[in-house]
């Protein structure tokens, strides 16, 4: 056995040498005078390209990446050299969805401290109780953004006040949040930008911090007050808020409109979801804008309720909001208002782009026709009336997106559904506005064969078996019957074109 130096010990391997003797193969090392890239490369520069590698699959579906899943601690045992260079990478979002997980991160944080550091994403899903979260929220002071579930919480005041001294905070989702006197006081960082409430009440009774929410319409002034008192409103560092699904009346979402100095971004959506539905509606949504009508810059809505026996509106009135740049509406309340009416409120003096939604969020399917003669003639009608207006409005985006599994409510006569759309952005090219829209489910080809489709599955259900040839050319087969028929019919085909082909091939030789 040939010596060895000790230090090899560890890397090596035992083998049998040309000699026949049983020896040692030392590691392998890059010559000196030859290129060793890796070990050339600083620290900096390698964590960036350890940073590129796909994630492993997270717990919840909507965090999981496309394509292969890379395990990443794979790459903690290359070397000590990747080790430390990819573990912050690992720490740095943080995705928590089962009671098990949470509490084995929990012990390695107390037996590594200074892993809590690198975490700057945390993503609590429901389930989970809030003790844990608090006690990993509290050891993770550099967090930047979170998400988490509130609701059914015991513990929901510490879990909320360990929220409120997160000094980096930047981002901060609550989920099902139990009631909004319990969040609101504890957020007195300077660094919060983002906010994103979803199903937020106003509780029950005297003991609002440690209630549910709750569907009691009664709010009053006094309310208001013990909510945001007014030394604190318009003091914020807030500049984007989301709510969603609210469980409180709009005057509650007003208090809160009035707590940022300056909002510059606001998202509404699954209004139509809540229990305070017909009350979200033109008016109450104009009045609780109008608290930051100078800066917003941003405005999503969602469908707003509109009962015609009231005499209620459509859209609120944003042609006063001089700061306005960009908003998003839906198709049914545009359509609900007359095509002058909708262009005077939307005349906002620095207003340059408007999104159409037809396959709105709250809704539960879009159907093919929701776009037709009547939407074309209202589009054309509100390019003419900018056309003679003088208006800021330069593009407009209509995200059209219909269901892909709606055979059964395809007609035969029923034309190509973006004909529509492509003859309305032809009618606003001719007034100087640029019109785009989402990008088509189907071509051409492919909804002829979606109708072919639709009738074949039609005449089933009506226990018809027998369909024309070229019907099942283009169809999917559905039955044992029309397989056969049309295997027969493509090897009919086949055998004509082979037959051609040979005519051809004789009439060149001669």
């Amino acid at each position: 056995m040939r010596w060895v130096r000790q230090s090899w010990l560890r890397q090596t391997k035992l083998e049998i040498s040309p000699e026949g003797l049983l020896c040692f193969r030392p590691p392998w090392r890059p010559a000196r005078d030859g290129p060793d890239l890796t070990s050339r490369i600083p620290d900096e520069i390698l964590s960036l390209i350890l940073d590129c590698l796909p994630p492993a699959l997270a717990c919840d579906p909507d965090f999981a990446c496309s394509g292969e899943p890379t395990d990443p601690l794979a790459v903690l045992f290359v070397c000590k050299r990747w080790r430390r260079c990819y573990t912050p990478i690992l720490y740095r979002r943080v995705y928590i969805s089962e009671i098990p997980r949470a509490t084995r991160l929990l012990e390695t944080l107390e037996g590594r401290p200074m892993l809590s550091n690198y975490i700057k994403v945390l993503h609590k899903g429901a389930g989970l109780s809030a003790d844990v979260l608090t006690s990993i929220i509290q050891r993770s002071r550099f967090v930047r953004e979170l998400t988490c579930s509130t609701n059914m919480c015991t513990e929901v005041n510490s879990l909320h006040q360990a929220i409120g001294k997160l000094e980096y905070l930047d981002t901060l989702r609550l989920l099902s949040c139990p009631s909004i006197y319990t969040i609101l006081p504890h957020l007195k960082q300077k660094s919060l930008r983002h906010l994103d409430l979803s199903s937020y009440g106003v509780g029950r009774g005297d003991e609002l911090e440690e209630s549910q929410p709750s569907n009691d319409n009664t709010f009053t002034e006094h309310d208001a007050e013990r909510l945001l008192p007014i030394a604190q409103r318009y003091t914020g560092t807030l500049t984007s808020l989301t709510i969603s699904s609210p469980a409180a009346p709009p005057e509650v979402t007003e208090i809160i409109m009035c707590w940022p100095a300056a909002l510059l971004s606001f998202k509404a959506e699954f209004l139509s979801h809540s229990h305070f539905r017909h009350q979200y509606n033109a008016a109450s949504m104009e009045r609780l804008l109008n608290r930051q009508r100078d800066t917003l810059k941003d405005i999503s809505l969602g469908i707003l309720k509109i009962r015609r026996e009231q005499g209620e509106s459509g859209l609120p009135d944003f042609s006063s909001f001089s700061s306005l740049e960009r908003l998003s509406v839906s198709s049914r309340n545009c359509f609900a208002e007359s095509e002058v009416t909708t262009l005077r409120k939307l005349s906002a003096p620095l207003m340059h782009h408007l999104q159409v939604d037809f396959a709105s969020v709250d809704q539960h399917k879009t159907h093919v026709s929701s776009f037709g003669i009547d939407e074309v003639t209202w589009f054309k009608n509100f390019a003419l009336a900018a056309k003679s207006t003088d208006i800021a409005l330069k593009t407009i985006f209509i995200e059209f997106d219909p269901d892909a599994y709606i055979q059964d409510e395809i007609s035969e006569n029923d034309p190509w559904p973006w004909t529509y759309v492509h003859d309305v952005a032809q009618a606003f090219a001719q007034s100087g506005i640029k019109l785009t829209y989402s990008r088509p489910c189907w071509t051409i080809e492919q909804w002829d064969e979606e109708k072919l489709q639709a009738k074949i599955l039609r005449a089933h259900d009506r226990g018809e078996h027998q369909h024309p040839k070229r019907d099942l050319l283009a169809a999917t087969v559905i039955c044992r019957e029309c397989q056969y028929a049309v295997e027969e019919d493509r090897k009919g085909e086949r055998d004509h074109e082979l037959e051609s082909d040979d005519d051809s091939s004789s009439e060149e030789c001669y």
